[in-house]
Formats: C-alpha cells, structure tokens, sequence
C-alpha cells in the first residue's frame, strides 16, 4: 500500500468508527465480498467504493460517509482546497504523495 493509498484508508477508518464503530466490520467484509478489495478501494476507485457503501446503507448514508472522510481532512490536515467529493480528495492526496 502506498502512503497516499495508507492516508485514504486511515480516513475511511476513522470516518467510519466516528458515525458508528459497529459499522466497520460490516463495511469492509461488504466490500471485500462484492468488490474484491477492503477500504483501499477508497482510493483506488473513489466512485466504486461510493456505489459499495451506497448499496449496503442507502445513498443519503453514502454521502455522510463521503462529507465526514472529507471533514476528516479539514479538521486533521488542515486541507485548505475547495474538496466537496471522495474522487477529489484522491487526486489532491495523489498530487500531494506522487
């Protein structure tokens, strides 16, 4: 895993214990099951991973997910760009790491 791919996943992590710790096992278990990957795919397919969550709690729940992992990066890198989705907070981490 490269670092850009670690910081993604460290967010998915802790965005997802923030909105319910139970959560998280179910997620990446739903993930692995339909997409092959675990919270890694945050990063590597921004929009699959939105459809994944999407289908397991619903697309408003999707979204929340989405603003807190976003939220994430505001509070705790002190992200200063305009980001209002998960596939542009990749490629501002993927600039950032390359």
């Amino acid at each position: 895993m490269n670092e850009g791919q670690n910081v993604i996943v460290k967010a998915v992590i802790y965005s997802v214990e923030k909105a319910n710790p139970t959560l998280k096992s179910l997620l990446e278990l739903h993930l692995k099951t339909t997409t092959g990957q675990g919270f890694e795919l945050a990063y590597n397919d921004p929009q699959r991973f939105k459809d994944a969550v999407s289908k397991l709690f619903g697309e408003y729940s999707a979204r929340l997910l989405e603003m807190l992992i976003i939220s994430y990066f505001k509070e705790k890198a002190g992200l200063s760009e305009d980001v209002n989705s998960l596939e542009e907070l990749v490629e501002y981490i993927k600039r950032i790491y390359r």
